[in-house]
């Protein structure tokens, strides 16, 4: 595997020469230069590099020897180890006289910079494993085999622990994901989608049921924390705990469901919950299965001879105001024969009648179908 590449290289030299002031080149493991401080030696062959690799050791070279090598200058040349093997060479140029007592702090802080690199290198390449195994476990692509199981045992993943599923939309993701990561534990896990940003929130429980007024206070601190953070909109969706690892799916697609009624329904909210929204979604859901018509078209019969949309305004009223006429005429300012009239002309224009409960529930479910499309 190679480890030194021209940008790490170029960091190295560019970091070890505010130190000693002096130019350095770094060489890969076959001794080509490709980190410099002298640019125009880049790509080409340091013989005093092969000859460390060769040897495992240091090699200095005076002026007088620097005559008779291909690619060299005086200087001293040292490995560059990593794993107790060498993977390349650092060079300092100048009298080595007088820069043989640089050697070894150039040669550590070369050594730091490239294991500091490598463990980067390494957490964001387990953190692109720990998104893939969590988008796995969301959209459940395939049955999850022995393989799985081990690179989430590697990565210290507790698939034991209790999770729901939550969708943040933000106006700039970037942004908010950096916000988003220093208040996420330890065992929440994230996948980053082109449009939002989805978890699996470690919850908690109280007993067997989960602590949902929890959940709920702490999405109103980070939907307020957005706000002031990006001065922008976000919106939160969230779905519900199920006990087992397949309710994780299961929890994602509710939120899913949830924020796209939740934004048509309550456009004005910033949080949104799958059990404030039960009935839509199971609409949205039945609408997907191409079985919704079977509700009936009474919002399009009633929008149609509906011209000044008083009918539609007063149904709504009336499913709001649990069919309490007094405040139904209160709230639209209108009689109570008024509200009796356009009740009965409803029933008249759909066969439904708003004052029945079950016919009320189906013209409901109309508007409601209506909505959410």
């Amino acid at each position: 595997m190679r480890f030194l590449n021209q940008s790490l290289a170029q960091e190295i030299v560019n970091r070890t020469m505010k130190i000693i002031k002096r130019n350095i080149n770094v060489m890969n493991e076959k001794g080509v230069i490709i980190g410099s401080g002298d640019k125009k030696r880049i790509d080409s062959i340091h013989e005093g590099a092969v000859r460390v690799i060769e040897t495992q050791s240091g090699f200095e070279i005076s002026g007088s020897e620097a005559e008779t090598l291909q690619g060299v200058k005086a200087g001293i040349n040292l490995p560059i180890n990593f794993h107790e093997k060498v993977v390349g060479v650092i060079g300092i140029t100048g009298d080595p006289d007088e820069i043989r007592n640089y050697g070894e702090l150039v040669k550590m802080a070369a050594e730091m910079i490239l294991q500091q690199a490598v463990l980067i290198d390494e957490m964001q390449w387990d953190e692109r494993l720990k998104e893939e195994l969590t988008s796995q476990l969301l959209h459940r692509a395939g049955n999850l085999d022995s393989l799985y199981f081990e690179r989430v045992k590697r990565l210290g993943i507790n698939l034991d622990i209790p999770r729901v599923a939550i969708i943040l939309k933000v106006q700039n993701q970037s942004q908010g994901y950096k916000w988003i990561r220093d208040k996420l534990e330890k065992d929440d896990l994230y996948v980053m989608d082109h449009d939002h940003i989805v978890l699996l929130k470690k919850v908690v429980m109280s007993q067997t049921e989960w602590d949902y007024s929890k959940t709920l206070n702490q999405m109103e601190k980070w939907a307020v924390g957005l706000g002031n953070y990006q001065e922008t909109y976000c919106k939160i969706a969230v779905g519900t705990c199920h006990p087992a690892l397949e309710g994780l799916s299961e929890s994602y697609q509710e939120a899913v469901y949830t924020l796209n009624v939740g934004e048509k329904l309550d456009p004005h909210k910033t949080i949104y919950f799958y059990e404030d929204y039960k009935l839509p979604i199971f609409l949205a859901r039945a609408n997907q299965l191409g079985i919704g018509e079977e509700i009936g078209p009474y919002f399009q019969k009633l929008k149609q001879h509906d011209k000044k949309g008083e009918l539609l305004e007063t149904l709504a009223v009336f499913i709001e105001e649990n069919g309490d006429v007094n405040k139904v005429a209160g709230r639209l300012f209108i009689h109570r024969n008024t509200l009796r009239y356009r009740l009965v002309r409803i029933a008249e224009l759909t066969n439904k009648d708003p004052r029945k409960i079950k016919d009320l529930l189906e013209l409901y479910l109309s508007i409601l179908q209506n909505q959410i499309k």
